[in-house]
């Protein structure tokens, strides 16, 4: 495994695929753990013909550091620092794709550093405050005792009422204003964790920025629609 170190001192687990050996230019793919070993990121990092660098987040996967369903500005403060690491190795950031919980991070690092032409953000929550409904299901749970423990895809979530504070308080429409560069949104018409509709939002609020907005007939996970993810960012990809 493969590590570069944050700024706050943690190791952060990294791979590379390296499609074109002769060319600098290299996309970001933040990719929430662990969709990346099972569902749609893999894919993307397998079968996208460009060279990517994926990287698990603090506190996720293979990396140092506590997880949070929350800490949109660290999430932030670490794709910067990916970006500070891979200038030092020569590569060129084109551009930045997130997968849902950590394309607010996306949007945040765009609007506080935008130091990246091409933002691709898949499935992505506009409206922080509305909630899945597991969560929703257990806000009482939260309310009374501080914290909730959540199972999903094997792994133990541990999910607090300052997580919880944090999400209602993010400001989409703010950083949507202040975000830079070129903006494309791919989203599931049938997603029941980001809903559609959520989309049609960041259309809205980031106006002339938004290049593209990529409609597919898919939930959350886009099963069965992965080659046409990989498909609409190629010719992203292509056309810039």
């Amino acid at each position: 495994m493969n590590y570069f170190t944050n700024r706050n001192g943690l190791r952060l687990a990294y791979n590379f695929s390296i499609k074109n050996p002769n060319d600098r230019k290299i996309y970001i793919t933040c990719l929430m753990w662990p969709t990346q070993l099972f569902w749609l990121c893999g894919f993307i990092f397998e079968f996208l013909e460009a060279n990517t660098f994926k990287f698990d987040f603090t506190g996720d996967g293979d990396s140092e550091g506590e997880h949070s369903h929350g800490s949109y500005r660290r999430d932030a403060d670490d794709i910067e620092d990916a970006v500070k690491f891979l200038n030092s190795r020569g590569y060129e950031v084109s551009g930045i794709i997130a997968y849902s919980k950590y394309t607010t991070g996306l949007f945040l690092y765009s609007a506080l550093y935008g130091e990246v032409k091409n933002i691709i953000a898949i499935a992505p929550r506009f409206h922080m405050h509305v909630f899945p409904k597991f969560l929703e299901d257990r806000m009482h749970v939260i309310k009374e005792s501080g914290w909730i423990i959540h199972e999903a895809y094997g792994r133990t979530w541990k999910i607090t009422m300052e997580m919880v504070q944090e999400m209602r308080s993010i400001d989409m429409k703010y950083y949507c204003e202040r975000a830079k560069g070129d903006i494309y949104i791919i989203h599931g018409d049938s997603d029941e964790i980001c809903p559609y509709s959520d989309s049609l939002e960041f259309v809205n609020e980031v106006k002339e920025k938004c290049k593209g907005h990529f409609t597919l007939n898919c939930d959350h996970y886009f099963v069965g629609v992965f080659d046409e993810v990989v498909e609409i960012i190629q010719k992203i990809i292509s056309g810039n």
